[in-house]
């Protein structure tokens, strides 16, 4: 539906926009383009997914246990004092594995909202520039079916010079050379 929505926008907006006869220029953002190509990127998206991490391996354990205490209920020596102490621990255990996994969802929904946020700040301001000196007059955000053929290079390369830009100002790259300092003072006169 959001395909369909997206193309019908931009065939609407084409008969305003071709009224210039030099043809419209638009350029196509992939925004995971640059998430991937970028250093900088890469740091802000870091916590995200080095928390994720964090929580996929304790969540991981916490089934590994659950899975154990599976095992200790099927054991036919088990008594029926034992058998009824591991299940009461094996559902105390589903319901804190539910609520761990709710919890973690919600913390890494909060994180990517951060990351996101901080990305499209960051990012705005150098997707201006670049539409600017690019000349362009839409620049569209890239959707999975959006095109039907498309030169590959040219759909990318918007977005390098976004993620080159952006690794430049944020990583130091754009940072004025420094006037070089003369080794010894000048001569008074």
């Amino acid at each position: 539906m959001r395909r369909l929505l997206a193309a019908l926008a931009f065939c609407l907006a084409l008969p305003v926009l071709a009224q210039d006869p030099g043809g419209v220029r638009f350029a196509v953002f992939i925004p995971q383009q640059v998430i991937t190509t970028s250093a900088r990127a890469q740091k802000v998206f870091a916590e995200l997914n080095a928390r994720g991490n964090t929580l996929q391996t304790q969540l991981n354990s916490r089934v590994e246990e659950m899975k154990k205490l599976e095992q200790q209920l099927k054991s036919p020596s088990l008594s029926d004092e034992g058998r009824a102490k591991i299940q009461r621990e094996f559902q105390d255990g589903e319901i804190s594995l539910k609520r761990m996994q709710e919890d973690s969802q919600v913390e890494l929904q909060k994180l990517q909202q951060k990351a996101f946020t901080q990305f499209e700040e960051e990012i705005a301001p150098i997707l201006g520039d670049v539409a600017k000196e690019w000349k362009l007059q839409v620049v569209m955000q890239y959707q999975n079916g959006l095109f039907l053929k498309v030169d590959e290079a040219w759909l990318v390369a918007f977005s390098n010079e976004i993620a080159k830009r952006y690794d430049a100002k944020y990583e130091g790259g754009a940072k004025p050379a420094a006037a070089p300092k003369s080794a010894a003072p000048a001569p008074k006169k």
